[in-house]
């Protein structure tokens, strides 16, 4: 799914509206009639008071909101629909709807000053849910005056919020100004997800995600120009492999996993079981000698292999060949997780990288053995992938972490482009940037898989679906939906807060089985659903 900034779609709406013929009017109706669909529908799951207090701006976002008052009014739930502003300043397809919502009778008042704001906070305190049509899509600057002031009084509101379009304060373009923007619970968007949610602190603004067809010609959205692609679940489902009746262990790949070291027994553990929770066929377990019989108990599945070693109880520059030779028989390679940055370790990375035939996947130690020599990925004679966290990508690249953070998109981009990679950049929202210029967008997962060792978990994924045949862009985007996939599912049954690494190897068996389920829905049905939900806890 397309993630378009303000303009781009703006010019959606102008070419759908005056190239072929559809009224601006007919948009906005079917966008509020998509929104009030979505609040009726946490209506009920709420099951509390059927009161909506909905906040109106002057502008077309104000205008869907009046339509969701109508149509909420005509299902018989109680609103009070507030114009932050003046009816006079209305205009277009805004005051048309303005109208009709006067002509069916139900509460509608304006607020034009702070006291107004203040003289509503116990009919607001009595509210089951709120509706933010403040701002648009076209904010270029921070919100000031009564805007402001209602912004605030919104996030005040023990009731949830949905937002119209966008959160109120944030712009389409480039995310939230400062810390004035609405905190939604849910974000209902029209046709497409908006740019400015996934920047900055957009993503503590947007809550779950909903996208609502409102009649973009699909010719029209199909040439539109975009930023990226929102990875949408029910479009991953399809690259799933399928596991045939006749066919056995060889039949779905074998890897080899080159991770752990004194003290970091865990991060290899976590990847090899992960790659067989994954569907691999066969893992092959490469690890300093010393600790093999501690990862003969962690991995009973996966074949251990015990390396020569340094003093530090690292894996030596000496295991080469023996690597090598194994790796010559695997159908991919994972490497880094738990290795340490031991000098000779290093340099046993280096030169696997450099010579390997089969698709590899990259993370941690392995992304820290190459920093002094990133320019290898380029020599690489195999497809590869690379999963860093905005460190180790500072430490690879050269780059300062801040300019990292202060553009992923960019970052994660270049990387890709530069050294020919398929690049993951992990994140509260994950990005994966293919070597052409496309880039992927994930916003499922949530806060309680900031936790160690939940990224040795994707490598293991990650590798497993490489060994199953999938090309890297295939395997990138599809490891990762599994992954947050997993960590959703783990969330359900307890607090984020105490999610751990091994929760979502448990609940990965369950995030295959929802997928699976998704991909043969799919197939009958015969398209995809236009709909995407992202399930954060509210800051």
């Amino acid at each position: 799914m397309k993630i378009v900034t303000a303009r781009q779609m703006a010019a959606l709406d102008r070419e759908t509206i005056e190239g072929h013929g559809i009224p601006g009017l007919d948009l906005m109706e079917r966008a509020g009639a998509g929104i009030a669909e979505e609040v009726l529908a946490m209506l009920d799951r709420l099951d509390g008071p059927r009161r909506v207090l909905l906040f109106a701006g002057k502008g077309n976002n104000g205008g869907d909101a009046f339509v969701v008052a109508r149509l909420l009014h005509e299902k018989e739930v109680e609103t009070l629909t507030v114009l932050v502003g003046a009816a006079a300043d209305l205009k277009g397809d805004a005051l048309e709807n303005h109208r009709r919502l006067q002509g069916l009778g139900a509460e509608l008042v304006e607020i034009h000053d702070r006291a107004g704001l203040e003289a509503l906070h116990e009919r607001a305190e009595d509210a089951g849910l709120v509706v933010d049509g403040l701002l648009g899509t076209g904010l270029s600057g921070e919100p000031t005056g009564l805007m402001a002031d209602a912004i605030r009084f919104i996030n005040t509101l023990a009731a949830p919020v949905v937002a119209v379009d966008i959160p109120s304060g944030v712009s389409g373009d480039s995310g939230p100004v400062n810390d004035c923007f609405v905190r939604a619970d849910l974000t209902v968007t029209m046709a497409l997800p908006k740019l400015g949610c996934f920047l900055g602190n957009g993503p503590n603004g947007l809550g779950r995600l909903a996208v609502v067809d409102i009649g973009i010609l699909k010719k029209v959205e199909a040439g539109a120009q975009s930023c990226g692609e929102l990875m949408v679940p029910d479009e991953i489902a399809p690259l799933l492999p399928e596991r045939e009746r006749l066919s056995h262990k060889g039949t779905y790949g074998r890897l080899f996993v080159l991770a752990g070291s004194r003290g970091y027994t865990g991060a290899a553990a976590l990847v090899a079981n992960a790659a067989m929770r994954a569907g691999a066929g066969l893992v092959f377990l490469g690890i300093p000698e010393s600790l093999n019989p501690i990862l003969e108990v962690k991995c009973t599945e996966a074949m251990t292999m015990p390396l020569p070693e340094t003093p530090d109880g690292t894996v030596s520059d000496e295991a080469f060949f023996d690597v090598a030779r194994r790796i010559e028989a695997c159908d991919a390679l994972a490497i880094g997780p738990g290795l340490s940055t031991n000098r000779r370790t290093a340099f046993l990375v280096r030169k696997l990288v450099a010579t390997t035939t089969v698709p590899t996947v990259i993370d941690a130690d392995g992304l820290n053995g190459l920093a002094p020599r990133a320019e290898l990925l380029n020599t690489c004679k195999a497809p590869v992938i690379i999963t860093p966290h905005p460190g180790e990508l500072s430490r690879l690249t050269d780059t300062s972490q801040a300019r990292i953070l202060g553009d992923p998109w960019d970052a994660a981009r270049r990387t890709a482009q530069t050294y020919r990679v398929t690049a993951v950049l992990k994140g509260a929202y994950t990005i994966v940037a293919l070597p052409d210029g496309d880039l992927f967008l994930n916003i499922m997962g949530n806060a309680g898989m900031a936790s160690g060792g939940v990224g040795d978990v994707l490598t293991g994924i990650l590798g497993a679906l490489l060994a199953q045949g999938l090309p890297t862009k295939d395997a990138a985007r599809l490891g990762v939906i599994l992954h947050a996939l997993a960590g959703d599912i783990a969330t359900t049954e307890g607090d984020p807060a105490s999610l751990i690494a091994g929760d979502l190897l448990e609940k990965l068996p369950a995030a295959l089985r929802w997928l699976r389920a998704r991909k043969r829905t799919l197939r009958f049905a015969g398209r995809v659903t236009r709909c995407y939900y992202h399930s954060p806890a509210r800051s």
